[in-house]
């Protein structure tokens, strides 16, 4: 018979683990929560895809932190063995997919970017249609400087709200115009109004003076190449929490198995 200390589970690497998806576990719960209270509020009529409509993209996050959490966090604490198998197992394809999706992205980076300026440009097909994408996109184009896709006129030329030749409803203030959080300063930001008619027959202002002209695609991929190490080590920390965490899972699950007898 072995000694007692070499079949007993360590509480260290219980707790640790339990803590840990503790916390992810009311992560993923207030994530998917934040989410379908947000598309129950605009309602399932008009779902959009998931990476055009911020609801989705929460209820997906949210739902597969809160299940991994879950299992994870009562597998430590029930030390079951199936329950822990299926957290380790879960991280391992999350993990193996963040790998393989980041080899794709680097052997395919012009499709890749190609598809991003697609999706972007849905995005601001879209802008009145979603309140949260709605958001969203104002809230990037105020913090990186930036106005439509590429280029401001986007929103002239892809939302019918602002569309120069024939916007939808007629007569609209914003046609030949783009979004409020294109302006340049917060005081003119205050006015909604502020890039009115900045593309029509009569200009009120010359558009570099009122608004950014940098589209948001460039800026978002200026700001992540200039901080492309901070980038680099916010993934490698997530990689070796991951790595961690099924290392941990296997270690308790080893411990379990010869607590029990079973090895």
């Amino acid at each position: 018979m072995g000694r007692a200390d070499e079949s007993e589970v360590s509480l260290w690497v219980k707790y640790t683990i339990f803590f840990f998806n503790l916390f992810f576990w009311l992560v993923g719960g207030a994530l998917l929560g934040v989410g379908l209270w947000a598309r129950f509020d605009k309602g399932w009529e008009s779902v959009g895809s998931l990476t055009t409509d911020p609801a989705i993209v929460l209820i997906v996050i949210g739902c597969v932190t809160f299940i991994v959490g879950f299992c994870g966090c009562l597998g430590a604490l029930r030390e079951n063995t199936c329950l822990l198998k299926l957290f380790a197992w879960s991280l391992g394809i999350i993990f193996l997919l963040m790998v393989v999706g980041a080899i794709l992205v680097f052997v395919f980076r012009d499709d890749v970017q190609n598809f991003v300026k697609d999706q972007v440009k849905k995005s601001i097909e879209r802008y009145r249609d979603d309140a949260d994408l709605k958001n969203f996109i104002d809230f990037v184009q105020e913090q990186f400087d930036c106005c439509g896709s590429t280029e401001p006129q986007d929103w002239t030329t892809l939302n019918k709200y602002f569309n120069c030749t024939d916007p939808v409803p007629p007569d609209l203030p914003e046609a030949c115009g783009v979004p409020f959080s294109c302006c340049m300063t917060l005081e003119e930001r205050v006015n909604s109004q502020c890039g009115y008619g900045l593309y029509g027959r009569n200009p009120v202002a010359a558009p570099s003076t009122r608004i950014w002209t940098e589209g948001c695609y460039d800026a978002v991929k200026a700001f992540a190449e200039k901080n492309l190490l901070a980038v680099g080590i916010v993934v490698l920390v997530i990689a070796l929490v991951m790595v961690m965490g099924m290392a941990c899972a296997g270690n308790l699950i080893s411990q379990i198995k010869k607590q029990a007898g079973a090895i």
